[in-house]
């Protein structure tokens, strides 16, 4: 029986690798707020449902430490898949009839907010359990499931948008069976039982934050919240109304995916060659050209560049942004004061405020949507955005002639 479990050391981080790439697999989110629209619950209602799912990734982390306590990190992953699984599925049966269930629609999104959370926190959990505290190998693993993660969210979300095409439950059916198999793929995994503490675990420290740090933890979740905002609740929705084919829908959405990656793996190189301060301006001006660009839609149309190739271009500047917020964030953190667990209390924080900015903007960029039009949306965004990076460009120049003093 033993020689049947997959045991030796090789054999679980390859079934760890496949576990994390199948997982990516997100048929549905691309076409997700298409879903809610054609079921005719009102935009009101699907943004509500959007930045409910976030908000509950974000607070339900206190449950994995909770789960944790009684079930090893294998177990917890597996059930944080078929809870997510079970969110979509009651995505569908909500939606089964022409009378749409909202509080079921409410359900699902919390259920699948906490079993993202608990796949996702965990999985590192797991990784570590696997290198048995080998730093080096957990950043081996760790690299070479990021190209796979990506390359599988990519092309998930773009077939998702064809299976869409064909009938618009496939996304969600795809969804959900990616999930089971992620969970099968763990299921076999053979971790090294770690040796449980009789003492009783001590109470973090009081967490004190320079305002330096405050600057910079803000300046991450509120310039991600102005580049997830708009991609997650309004760009898809604009998409729709410019007659976009539900074939190429994932694949137009995709590039901003494609986009961000590119930002992330050119940013080291342009820190080192020319400085934070070039990036940080290539980030606001990015973000900014972009919320522009979605803003003036109408005036460009008029002038003779077709919406969708317009949008286009802004939806790629806009995730080169989002790619770059974490790179320009990280280069001037200063955590080098911080113990490892107040690093991530302090990651976790980041977390929280973001996803807090996020629904902040989801909420009052519907109601402008709605009472306005998509135009006062992005134009509203845009002006905000730049006085967000005016400010951080007044923050970085009074803090680095201030280190400059200092170092003289």
């Amino acid at each position: 029986m033993n020689a049947c479990r997959l045991s030796t050391g090789t054999a679980n981080q390859r079934l760890f690798l496949g576990y994390r790439i199948i997982s990516r697999c997100y048929f549905h989110l691309p076409v997700l707020l298409l879903y809610f629209w054609t079921a005719e619950i009102g935009m009101y209602r699907i943004i509500f449902l959007l930045a409910l799912y976030g908000l509950t990734s974000t607070f339900s982390g206190s449950i994995t430490s909770r789960l944790l306590r009684y079930y090893s990190p294998r177990q917890t992953v597996m059930l944080g898949e078929f809870i997510k699984a079970l969110g979509i599925g009651l995505v569908l049966w909500s939606t089964r009839q022409s009378e749409v269930s909202l509080p079921l629609l409410v359900l699902s999104q919390l259920l699948g907010g906490v079993g993202f959370t608990l796949a996702l926190t965990t999985d590192a959990a797991l990784l570590r359990q696997l290198t048995a505290g080998n730093q080096q190998q957990f950043m081996q693993i760790q690299t070479a499931s990021q190209s796979g993660m990506f390359i599988a969210t990519l092309v998930a979300g773009s077939l998702g948008s064809v299976l869409f095409d064909y009938n618009p439950q496939w996304p969600f059916i795809a969804a959900i069976l990616m999930s089971v198999i992620a969970a099968g793929f763990v299921l076999p995994i053979v971790a090294p039982k770690e040796v449980s503490s009789a003492e009783p675990s001590a109470a973090l420290p009081t967490l004190m934050i320079r305002a330096d740090q405050r600057f910079w933890m803000l300046f991450y979740a509120v310039s991600r919240a102005f580049t997830l905002a708009p991609f997650i609740g309004f760009i898809p929705f604009y998409f729709i109304m410019i007659n976009v084919d539900p074939l190429l829908f994932g694949a137009v959405l995709s590039c901003f995916t494609l986009s961000s990656w590119l930002a992330i793996r050119i940013a080291g190189g342009v820190i080192t060659r020319y400085g934070v301060a070039t990036l940080l301006a290539a980030t606001s001006l990015f973000m900014t050209v972009s919320l522009g660009l979605f803003a003036s839609g109408e005036w460009l149309s008029d002038q003779g560049i077709d919406y969708f190739f317009s949008s286009l271009l802004a939806l790629v500047m806009l995730g080169f942004g989002s790619g770059t917020i974490r790179p320009v964030t990280l280069a001037n953190l200063d955590l080098s004061a911080n113990t490892a667990a107040e690093r991530m209390q302090i990651f976790s924080l980041m977390e929280r405020d973001f996803s807090l900015a996020n629904a902040f903007l989801l909420a009052n960029g519907a109601w402008l949507l709605i009472t306005k039009s998509f135009t006062d949306l992005m134009l509203t965004f845009c002006v905000l955005y730049i006085i967000v990076s005016g400010i951080s460009a007044l923050f970085y120049v009074k803090h680095s002639t201030r280190n400059a003093h200092s170092s003289i």
